[in-house]
């Protein structure tokens, strides 16, 4: 059974989507993927901006990240044993937030490598 098109409900919700997202073209910082619905929250989990440094550590350093990048981003910070739990020593938060910037920075580096294979054609 086919549903009805409703274009009026349709473009109303996209425009609600990029005014949580903050923006009119967002677009996640790893992958590029720009579909609104794949860039904002389905659970408490899925956030839809993703803290760089880790939210206990620095708040307000965030972008916009798909929820495929953001799974993976936290599964890199597990990786590369980033804890994210609250420090009060200044010393070891600021490790922590470096060590998960290095995080975001390699896989910043890894899309830029993937957007120039495809800007020179598919060469790596």
């Amino acid at each position: 059974m086919d549903l009805p098109h409703n274009p009026a409900r349709e473009a109303r919700r996209k425009t609600e989507l990029h005014e949580k997202l903050g923006s009119e073209r967002p677009r996640c910082i790893y992958c590029g993927c720009a579909e609104p619905v794949a860039l904002r929250p389905v659970t408490r989990k899925f956030l839809r901006d993703h803290h760089v440094l880790g939210r206990n550590h620095d708040p307000d350093t965030r972008s916009v990240l798909c929820q495929n990048c953001h799974a993976l981003a936290h599964e890199n910070l597990l990786n590369a044993e980033v804890d994210l739990e609250p420090e009060s020593n200044p010393v070891k938060r600021v490790a922590k937030m470096l060590r998960a910037e290095a995080v975001h920075l390699e896989m910043m580096a890894t899309a830029k490598r993937r957007q120039v294979a495809l800007l020179e054609g598919g060469r790596q």
